[in-house]
């Protein structure tokens, strides 16, 4: 027997046809990978046998196919004749021509081969029908095509075409490793970044019919901006589950690859390749249970599925089946929808987010995209899809770089087999057993969501085994009332470790002289604190570091006072914690504290936080009522298992603070090259610090940076992620912008607040 188009559904087809596209497929679609063309137009030979002699299979032919396995949906396409060897390519083009309305969103593709009249092509793209090429390894010049090399049937003439017109590349890679052969994976980062305004769509998952080969080798085209990959034919929903993962949904396009889609069968893997079964013709030799649809139902089925158990929403599978395709095809958006985003957040939200170190007006009102669509690595993407190389680090939250591969495989384990319920998760006892071997002086943990929180439990903590309230503390500590209590009849108090005349509004009035402040390395200033508390002190709470080194041991002095007064000593390491040391500051100063407070990087990006304290200062607070529902909620604690164990294997904190150290000296020198702008950098190597005389140029320098990709802010923090390449690109891009900030007019920057001003 041999194949055979299907034109008519039969009950399984029908059953299988509701459970691929009820609820799932919107009503408008834009099938970005199909094809148009006549028998006439096949060499001698090489007519496929499914298809009916000197027959044209044009428009009406494709909306009727659609009809019947999309039925009620809209559906337009991006069109391209039948690559076959030898055929008469103009007589394609110029039927797929004939075919397409302009005046729809549906355009074409030019079928060329490296040896076609190049002039033509060029004339072709320039009709208003076609938008771009579509290349075929059958028209190689070399003995087996199936190994064929891109350059061999997608010249460079082919791809400068393409950038001249911002036009599109529609590619179908060979050799057997497909994406992860080297050979495609060079040829494509070196076409792609030669030519970045040739959009290259990677057809069937960039040649996923093997789904391993696209969980191995997607990753290597996340930092190309100008590639997507389409669906077409693919019937292994794996491929599809690590294109939406790897790549995201805004970069995964829907194709049927008609006619192929019309076809009975699937494409299985095994090994290292694939192979496509078709019952006609394979039947008889394989023990077959229930009965084969078509490729285009079965492609359907799997991406549907991949799509639940990705969790992707309307608007995601809105933008898989037609919005993707019409971003490609037409000009992004004249304004950023990120800040117009922020606006309509503030009329909805108290202060537009929580956090205000997301706050848009910290950074640049005017070009902060304030939102993310995603996060992976080094890199951030935001609603318009744009990609920026992050020097933010999630707030100091991320240190082994966005969404890493193990921390979220830990995390969707826990999830999946519940993340909370009335009886707690063993990882609790897991992970205090890690945090305990790190830490032998501790005897007990508690658990959190954050470090403010984490903070709170801490001198309530501390406050439980002294009997007594007053708190001594250097630095930021978050935003409860005991911290801001220290405003309270002297607004300027937190001057220097939060923000210059906060207000302590909402907090009682009774918490007056609770909280005292002093000077990190500052003997007096410590001393002036203690006196203020009159014997009151139940603890001293204080980061280990920020932007100096302590001095002459005024950690040691600190600890002993706190100690003699009957004190417990609390090491803020929410933000050094991990980053500064493993596990923090703490063993590289040669201090034992009493309580270690840990959030942030700790769950790299997952709400953690964690005390760790000596026996009988966590012991005495047993008696107090500490206790919160998601404290002891599972995805916390499995996060932080994973990321301290990675942090620990592949010593992450020694690599980023050695990368930190030439991105901090690199900094200096940049600055030194400006020297009107009068910046000075701080901070730790891996947490380094700007701050311009001229608080305004910081605005106008982060407008720059963001047109050149790089996310970033006065404060910045190196990931496991970056790399020295990165860094080199980020200072350069400094350079670039300093360079015009220096000679722009400022104004003396006023108003709103403009960041942390932190002592230590």
């Amino acid at each position: 027997m041999s194949l055979k188009l299907v034109t008519e559904l039969n009950d399984t087809d029908r059953s299988l046809l509701h459970r691929s596209i009820d609820g799932f497929v919107p009503e408008a679609v834009f099938d970005v990978h199909t094809h148009l063309f006549h028998s006439r137009h096949f060499a001698a030979g090489n007519r496929p046998v499914f298809l009916d002699e000197d027959r044209g299979y044009g428009m009406p032919d494709f909306q009727a196919a659609m009809q019947l396995w999309l039925p009620g949906r809209r559906v337009e396409g991006l069109f391209f004749g039948y690559p076959s060897a030898g055929n008469d390519r103009a007589g394609e083009n110029a039927w797929v021509q004939s075919q397409v309305d302009a005046s729809t969103n549906s355009r074409a593709l030019v079928l060329a081969a490296p040896t076609d009249d190049q002039a033509e092509v060029r004339r072709l793209l320039s009709t208003g029908v076609f938008v771009g090429i579509k290349p075929y390894r059958l028209y190689a010049d070399v003995p087996d095509t199936k190994e064929a090399e891109i350059e061999s049937f997608a010249p460079e003439w082919m791809w400068e075409l393409c950038h001249e017109h911002d036009g599109i590349m529609m590619l179908h890679i060979m050799l057997a490793g497909g994406i992860t052969d080297p050979r495609n994976v060079a040829s494509i980062r070196r076409l792609c970044r030669r030519y970045p305004r040739c959009k290259l769509v990677l057809a069937h998952v960039a040649r996923s019919f093997n789904y391993r080969h696209a969980r191995e080798g997607l990753h290597h085209l996340v930092d190309l901006d100008n590639v997507v990959v389409d669906t077409s034919a693919v019937t292994q929903a794996g491929a599809f589950l690590a294109a939406l993962e790897i790549l995201g949904p805004r970069r995964v396009l829907w194709g049927s690859d008609y006619m192929v889609s019309e076809l009975r069968g699937s494409c299985i893997t095994q090994g290292d390749g694939f192979t496509w079964i078709h019952p006609e013709i394979t039947g008889d030799k394989l023990t077959i249970f229930g009965q084969y649809t078509t490729v285009g139902i079965e492609s359907l089925l799997c991406l549907r599925e991949a799509c639940e158990d990705t969790g992707m929403t309307q608007g995601d599978l809105e933008d898989i089946f037609r919005e993707n395709a019409l971003r490609l095809l037409k000009p992004a958006p004249a304004s950023p929808s990120g800040p117009q985003l922020w606006e309509e957040a503030k009329t909805k939200i108290s202060c537009g987010t929580g956090l205000l170190s997301k706050r848009a007006h910290l950074f640049d009102p005017q070009s902060w995209p304030s939102y993310f669509s995603r996060a992976k690595g080094a890199y951030i993407w935001d609603l318009d899809d744009k990609r920026y190389t992050d020097f933010t680090g999630g707030v100091g939250a991320i240190l082994l770089g966005h969404a890493d591969d193990e921390v979220n495989a830990a995390v969707k384990r826990r999830v999946n087999l519940g993340s909370y319920a009335t009886l707690a998760s063993p990882d609790e006892v897991k992970l205090a057993d890690v945090l305990l071997g790190l830490h032998p002086w501790a005897g007990k943990v508690r658990y959190a969501r954050g470090g403010g929180e984490a903070l709170g439990l801490a001198v309530r903590i501390a406050r439980a085994a002294t009997g007594k309230s007053g708190i001594a503390f250097c630095g930021y500590h978050g935003w409860s009332d005991w911290y801001l209590a220290a405003n309270l009849g002297d607004d300027a108090a937190l001057d220097g470790h939060l923000l210059p005349g906060l207000q302590p509004l909402g907090v009682p009035r009774e918490l007056a002289g609770t909280a005292v402040p002093f000077r990190y390395n500052d003997p007096a200033s410590f001393q002036s604190a203690l006196q203020k508390l009159d014997g009151k002190l139940a603890a001293v709470v204080m980061e280990p570091m920020r932007s100096e080194l302590p001095r002459d041991g005024f950690l040691q002095h600190v600890i002993d006072a706190c100690h003699a007064a009957g004190a417990v000593y609390v090491l803020d390491e929410v933000t050094s914690g991990w980053r500064f040391g493993f596990p923090g500051a703490a063993p590289g100063l040669g201090i034992e504290p009493d309580i270690s407070v840990y959030a942030k990087a700790m769950s790299n990006g997952y709400p953690a936080g964690a005390i760790v304290g000596k026996n009988e200062v966590m012991d005495a607070a047993n008696s107090s009522f500490i206790s919160s529902s998601y404290w002891t909620d599972g995805v916390g604690t499995a996060a932080s298992l994973a990321c301290i164990r990675k942090m620990q294997r592949e010593g992450v904190q020694q690599q980023v603070w050695q990368l930190g150290e030439r991105l901090q000296s690199g900094l200096r020198e940049v600055a030194a090259r400006h020297p009107a702008l009068q910046l000075k950098v701080g901070g730790m190597p891996c947490a380094p610090s700007l701050a311009f005389a001229n608080p305004a140029a910081k605005q106008h320098m982060i407008r720059h940076m963001l047109q050149r990709g790089f996310l970033m802010s006065s404060q910045l923090y190196v990931t496991w992620s970056h790399t020295e390449a990165m860094v080199a690109e980020m200072l350069a891009a400094l350079d670039e912008s300093l360079a015009i900030v220096a000679n722009t007019p400022l104004e003396l920057a006023q108003g709103p607040q403009q960041g942390f001003a932190r002592l230590v």
